[in-house]
């Protein structure tokens, strides 16, 4: 089951509207508290300054009981906004004067649910009237000659006279912040949508990126962190179609490397041909996908044998291609030299080989005739390296490594000088063993060489073992001298055993 999302937007307008309202409330808290307290103070101001001026203008007139001159100042009393009584109560609580002539002389009642206000030095009483207004009651003490006091003012101003203002300023509050609400929701909106409209635009061109179409450009005007982040995102795109180029490239090319292995090793045989009174073991490795080390029996006439070991310069496809073309003309061109001295054959191959091989690659070679009849191999060498034979009546290891220039680094003439041919007599138990250089110069990971003389020893130690056995020993022995190291050249190993 997807799992529901919002959008941005919504999120931004949210947030904004949110902190609007706060805003907006903790704003009318505070001006509202304001104004109620300001105004209370002009109300309580006021309510005590009418009182003070009652009592200080009506003391005379109560001292001569000018009744007619109190009514008139009770009556200009009564008219100030919000007035709801005006008394004087004398030292034994009865009133004295009141706006009501009805309540003269009658004892004056505090009502029952009055509360006391301190502001200064002033009492402000507050409670609720008869039909349930609520009043402030300031009083002031009437004095005569400025000295005798004559009672006390009780003045009676409505509650409202607040509250009024108030309510009045919550409305008008309430209508400015309805106001700016809906204002904000529609800038939030405003202000998400063009927020999010890049953001859009960058989340459609993932997608579509997302779906393998890394042509695709996204298009973000803004100039602020989403348009640089546009910008990225294109050269990201940019960048993975090359990677993914490189990719596809490097699969056609490995794919390639796969298919020229696959020929190469078709070219080198598994199934060695059959020698009566002669076994012969092989072994061959490439250090890359495909490689140019070659080895190879050939039948020729009269009951000979041609033994080709070829190590091409380089490693790879180029040093294949040479490999296979060295193979191809030996293939041609031995049974034609089958009745010469293996030299000869080589001559014929360089002269060939030298005039199509490219500047500054070259071939060494190994190449030897063998005559089962007489036990006797006629060896040549293309500057290939040494060639070893182990003597089973002594025990001892003879090298063998005529003269000789590697194919292609000469066009002819100081090569067909060069080179010679010798022969090797070999009896029961003895082993021949001709390798490439990607033996003993195999590296472990400290950059040392295995060498000569650890192939030397381990043909020695295998000296009563069939040649199948002292290969695979060599081989072990490499190995575990290079150990994790990478393999640096190609290696091949064939060991012929006279039986």
């Amino acid at each position: 089951m997807a799992k529901k999302t919002t959008s941005i937007k919504t999120e931004i307008t949210f947030f904004i509207v949110i902190l609007m309202i706060a805003v907006i409330g903790a704003l009318s808290f505070f001006i509202l508290n304001a104004q109620k307290e300001s105004l209370t103070n002009e109300v309580e101001m006021r309510g005590m300054s009418v009182a003070k001026n009652l009592a200080s203008n009506i003391a005379d007139f109560i001292l001569t009981d000018d009744e007619l001159s109190i009514a008139k100042l009770m009556k200009d009393t009564m008219s100030n906004k919000g007035v709801r009584y005006a008394l004087v109560v004398d030292e034994n609580g009865k009133i004295k004067a009141s706006n009501d002539m009805g309540l003269l002389g009658k004892p004056y009642e505090q009502h029952a649910a009055a509360k006391e206000l301190k502001t200064g030095t002033n009492n402000i009483i507050i409670f609720n009237g008869p039909k349930g207004e609520k009043i402030m009651d300031f009083t002031a003490p009437v004095l005569a000659k400025g000295a005798i006091k004559l009672g006390t003012v009780r003045l009676g101003i409505s509650y409202s006279v607040i509250e009024d203002v108030i309510n009045q300023a919550y409305i008008k509050v309430g209508i400015i912040s309805l106001a700016a609400i809906i204002l904000g929701i529609i800038g939030a909106f405003v202000l998400g949508a063009a927020i999010t409209r890049p953001i859009g635009v960058l989340a459609k061109g993932a997608k579509t990126i997302g779906t393998g179409n890394l042509d695709f450009k996204i298009n973000v005007k803004s100039k602020n962190e989403l348009g640089e982040l546009a910008a990225i995102f294109n050269m990201m795109t940019q960048d993975l179609k090359k990677a993914q180029d490189a990719v596809v490239k490097q699969q056609r090319i490995e794919k390639e490397l796969e298919v020229a292995r696959e020929i190469q090793l078709s070219l080198i045989p598994r199934d060695l041909i059959k020698i009566v009174g002669y076994m012969v073991d092989a072994f061959y490795k490439p250090a890359k996908e495909v490689g140019g080390d070659y080895y190879d029996v050939l039948p020729l006439p009269e009951g000979k044998f041609g033994f080709v070991m070829g190590d091409v310069s380089g490693k790879g496809v180029p040093a294949a291609l040479v490999m296979t073309m060295v193979r191809s003309i030996l293939h041609s061109e031995a049974r034609e030299t089958s009745d010469k001295p293996s030299s000869e054959t080589l001559k014929t191959l360089n002269s060939i080989i030298a005039a199509d091989i490219k500047e500054g690659m070259f071939v060494t070679i190994f190449y030897g005739i063998l005559e089962p009849k007489n036990n006797l191999i006629n060896i040549a060498s293309a500057g290939h390296n040494d060639t070893l034979v182990y003597k089973a009546k002594n025990g001892g290891i003879q090298s063998f490594n005529p003269r000789g220039f590697p194919i292609g680094a000469d066009p002819g003439p100081r090569f067909d000088k060069i080179i010679k041919n010798e022969d090797v007599m070999l009896e029961k138990g003895d082993k021949m063993f001709i390798f490439t250089d990607g033996i003993t110069e195999a590296m472990n990971e400290s950059n040392e060489e295995y060498g000569d003389e650890r192939l030397v020893e381990t043909i020695r130690k295998c000296g009563g073992k069939s040649g199948k056995e002292t290969l695979d020993a060599i081989i072990e022995s490499v190995a575990g001298f290079v150990e994790n190291a990478e393999q640096s050249d190609d290696i091949a190993l064939v060991v012929i055993t006279k039986q």
